[in-house]
């Protein structure tokens, strides 16, 4: 009997997966379907069409290898292939469930659905993924399907693949670090060090199909990531070109073009990254025809394709990709960059929470190890629902800067009297939402409104969001502003945490306000106080004068406002600690202390340590109040054979009044540079109009026969450009139209560009300011080289000699330095153009007043220092050999004021020129 049963089983054994003894002896059977029986299951696996459409005469069979029947030895051919499919299966991909075999005859329907049933040993559905064999290529490709929420993963499939399993996917033992680099960001080594993948941008493309510009240096292709240059239609994404693209991607032959342009110059490296963005929903289709195309295009050379996309959004309960179809950009793509929303809420846990829900669809969608999640490091201001990135410090500008009362006569108070010290700008209520780990800064108004919130993007809060894509096993990150200036102390190590797997560091202290009351000695007391807290203080300290600084700091990190100056008893000679400059934003914030004691005012000769003014192409003269200067004999001894006229121009003025000018400095035997600078309302009122006539006006000019022109002045700041409209591609566009009327004029005019003001003041004043450095590289990028002879500069905030790279007791930010300013400059413009200083200048208080509290950084400087330092400025930028002109800031201006522009003259009071008698003896 028991022998009996046992033939029974193996008989029937034999009949069944994966034997089919009777498939073998009878051929393959079909379960047909149609409208009525629409559905087949085996195993787990269902295959089902749609009633309306169940195709013609189509059936299916199934069969599966269950996997405790894998790697076994056996002789059948179907568990072996199974066997060796399973082997080859990448290591972030673990089988959990039997693999399938699915024949097909007959004629397909447009569509049929696969619904695979999740085994209970299977885990986390989020990282649950449907694949298919290629017994062509020997590879596992993924299947889009999404969970049902019911213990089931659905996908629905144009052709129906002949082999199928479930995997469970792993996140990388290291995260992708994709790092985007823009023509005015600098690639420092501690970013490089962090990234998986540089993409430098710079090229855009044109209406002909071919790309234009140039990428941002500072990568190494021999460094230790891989390059692929990222190819956008915007230069700055608040202004980008859908149209040229549209136009390329419509037209079949341009496609065609773009596509081996393209190809052509990713050939270079190690692939390209294409950012199109707010491409219409119209092109979609063509769109896709372009990745798919170029997708094969670069993968023939074994190149890779990254493609970024916008986020999706939820029409009508469902998710929409606009122009982007994600499913067929993940086909052929080897990257999915995706720009995640910058509401730092959003990144709430939870199934219903926007980023969350949205990462659950789109790995359904993409092959997860391709997807990137775009991010920002940036803090993030929030009005209304309007986000926008800031840097750290532009976060808390808000804040405003110190404000001092005190009972003073003439500014003085005396020692124990009572000071009280409080910022001046809005009412702040800061708080932490624990949920996404990141602090911010409510802005209160009069009415106590909230006016505006400030997300602190904190090393805690970056790696809370990086760490969102690890139980979704994305691939990694994407950044596009880690190599900003102005991020948080920290964020780098933070993103280098998550990149090794490694836990976060422990979160920062509460925000606090740290104020410090400081003499020539150091600091005398240090006071921590909360937000919206005056600092009342005396000062018993000996006579002289002192400064309050102010700090926000938490933890490690601490970002200065703007101090004030308080003198104690009576003026005297002693130096006035310098009040905090809002410095431009670093890495490692600098503390700024009070200037240390300069010595007694002297005017006593000062050694000249840079050396004699060496000849060549190296010119150097003076700004004057008009070429009819009395000081022409001072400038000549001096050395001088230039003089710098500044014009203003206004609608409706004829180029005459820059003739007598010219005339009178070539009749004393100078060479004449002009600056000629425009009004920033008329600009702003007129546009492009305004750009063509001030153009017109500097070709009349140059047609006078002046030596250079300087194109506009500190076009860096919103005195002299539009508020909200200043950029270095802005000032391009008319660098452009005046270079072009000035050469057609006069071609032997010197063109120079506008020199931007040095500041790092562009994180207190949004719109406002913009920092020279930024500026300049911006110009750069655009093309302004193009269209100029020499780049203006301007150096006039220095209290330490030229010779010096450090020592400023102000901070290390390289304006306060002649070589920080030069090299930084020379940096930038890569040594396409030599640097013109249209002013340079020390200014000292020596013979007048003291200096106003704005100005009080130079309170120490004597004549003497400022007559060597004019000395050791010419030879050095003669010996540099990237200067082509210096001119002095300033030579015969006897105004002082609030703008003590007569500290910067050589002729001091009495009419003796020790800069002149300092620079004669150089040469």
């Amino acid at each position: 009997m028991t022998l009996l049963v046992a033939a029974v089983l193996v008989g029937i054994g034999l009949f069944l997966p994966p034997v089919n003894l009777y498939d073998r002896l009878f051929g393959v059977q079909y379960a047909m379907l149609s409208a009525e029986a629409n559905a087949v299951a085996v195993d787990g696996l269902t295959v089902s069409v749609s009633p309306s459409d169940p195709g013609r005469e189509f059936g299916v069979a199934m069969n599966s290898v269950p996997l405790n029947a894998l790697n076994t030895n056996t002789n059948d051919a179907q568990i072996r292939n199974a066997s060796t499919a399973v082997a080859a299966a990448p290591p972030h991909l673990a089988l959990v469930s039997p693999i399938y075999n699915i024949e097909t005859t007959g004629s397909s329907p447009e569509s049929v659905t696969l619904t695979v049933r999740v085994p209970q040993t299977a885990g986390n559905p989020d990282v649950l993924d449907l694949y298919s064999w290629n017994e062509d290529t020997l590879t596992w490709e993924f299947i889009p399907a999404w969970y049902d929420g019911n213990g089931s993963l659905i996908a629905t499939v144009d052709d129906v693949p002949e082999n199928v399993a479930l995997f469970q996917s792993m996140p990388p033992d290291q995260p992708t670090i994709l790092v985007s680099v823009d023509v005015t960001q600098t690639l420092t080594p501690e970013v490089a060090e962090l990234a998986t993948i540089v993409s430098p941008a710079g090229l855009q493309p044109t209406l002909e199909g071919k790309l234009t510009g140039s990428l941002a240096a500072g990568f190494d292709q021999n460094a230790g990531y891989d390059v692929m240059p990222v190819i956008r239609n915007f230069i700055d994404p608040r202004a980008v070109d859908p149209d040229t693209v549209s136009a390329i991607i419509g037209n079949s032959s341009l496609l065609n073009t773009h596509v081996e342009q393209v190809t052509a110059f990713a050939s270079s490296y190690d692939g390209v990254v294409i950012d199109y963005r707010e491409i219409p929903v119209e092109q979609r289709d063509n769109f896709t025809a372009f990745i798919r195309k170029l997708g094969r295009s670069l993968d023939e050379l074994g190149l890779a394709l990254g493609v970024v996309v916008p986020r999706a959004q939820i029409v009508d309960g469902t998710w929409d990709t606009g122009a982007y179809d994600w499913r067929a950009i993940g086909e052929v793509a080897d990257l999915v960059q995706v720009n995640f929303d910058l509401d730092p809420s959003a990144f709430a846990p939870g199934p219903d929470r926007l980023n969350e829900a949205m990462m659950r669809w789109a790995v359904g969608e993409v092959n997860r190890h391709k997807l990137l999640m775009g991010l920002s490091a940036s803090s993030i201001r929030q009005i209304s629902n309007e986000f926008t990135p800031v840097s750290f410090a532009e976060a808390l500008a808000g804040i405003g800067d110190v404000e001092i009362e005190a009972e003073t006569d003439k500014d003085i108070v005396e020692p124990g009297s009572e000071i009280r010290a409080r910022l001046d700008g809005m009412d702040v209520s800061p708080g932490k939402d624990e949920t996404i780990k990141t602090s911010y800064l409510d802005y209160i108004d009069e009415s106590g409104a909230t006016v505006a919130r400030m997300w602190l993007t904190t090393p805690e809060s970056l790696r809370f969001r990086m760490d969102r894509t690890v139980p979704f096993a994305l691939r990694g990150v994407a950044f596009e502003d880690l190599s900003n200036t102005g991020l948080a102390n920290g964020v780098l190590e933070a993103v280098l945490s998550y990149k090794l797997q490694v836990p976060a560091s422990p979160s920062l202290h509460e925000l606090a306000l740290r104020w410090r009351i400081e003499g020539v000695n150091g600091v005398l007391d240090e006071i921590i106080t909360g937000f919206n807290e005056e600092l009342v203080a005396t000062i018993e300290a000996p006579d002289g004068n002192y400064a309050i600084n102010v700090e926000v700091v938490s933890g490690n990190q601490a970002v200065p406002r703007s101090g004030a100056a308080v003198a104690v008893f009576a003026p005297t000679p002693t130096p006035t600690p310098e009040p905090t400059a809002t410095p431009e934003p670093t890495a490692a914030p600098t503390r700024v202390a009070a200037a240390p004691a300069a010595g007694p005012v002297s005017s006593g000769p000062v050694a000249n340590n840079a050396g004699p003014i060496v000849g060549g192409s190296f010119e150097y003269g003076g700004h004057v109040t008009g070429a009819n200067t009395g000081a022409t004999e001072a400038m000549r001894r001096a050395g001088m054979t230039w003089m710098k006229v500044q014009i203003p121009y206004r609608l409706g003025m004829g180029p005459d009044v820059a003739a007598g000018q010219i005339a009178e400095a070539h009749a004393r035997g100078f060479k004449i540079l002009l600056g000629i600078v425009g009004s920033p309302a008329e600009l702003a009122a007129g546009g492009a109009g305004y750009i063509q006539q001030f153009a017109q006006f500097l070709g009349g000019v140059a047609a006078l026969g002046p030596d250079a022109i300087e194109v506009w002045n500190e076009p860096n700041i919103d005195r002299e450009w539009p508020t909200g409209q200043i950029s270095g591609a802005a000032y391009v566009e008319m660098l452009r139209a005046a270079h072009a009327a000035i050469k057609g004029a006069n071609g032997g005019v010197m063109v120079i560009t506008g020199a931007p003001a040095p500041t790092g003041a562009e994180a207190a004043f949004p719109g406002q300011v913009m920092n020279d450095d930024r500026w300049l590289r911006e110009v750069v990028a655009a093309g302004g080289l193009n269209y100029a002879d020499c780049v203006g500069a301007h150096y006039n905030e220095g209290i330490v000699s030229p010779t010096q790279r450090s020592g400023d007791p102000r901070d290390g930010y390289y304006t306060r330095y002649f070589w920080g300013m030069l090299d930084t400059y020379w940096s930038i413009v890569g040594g396409q153009r030599p640097i013109c200083f249209t002013e340079l200048g020390f200014l000292s208080p020596e013979g007048f007043p003291p200096l106003p509290s704005y100005f009080a950084w130079a309170q120490n400087v004597t004549v003497a220092q400022q007559a060597a330092w004019l000395a050791e400025a010419a030879a050095l930028s003669s010996q540099s050999g990237r200067v082509r002109l210096m001119i002095i800031w300033n030579v015969d201006f006897s105004r002082y004021d609030s703008d003590p522009m007569a500290g910067y003259a050589m002729i001091r009071p009495g009419g003796g020129c020790p800069a002149c008698d300092a620079l004669a003896a150089a040469r």
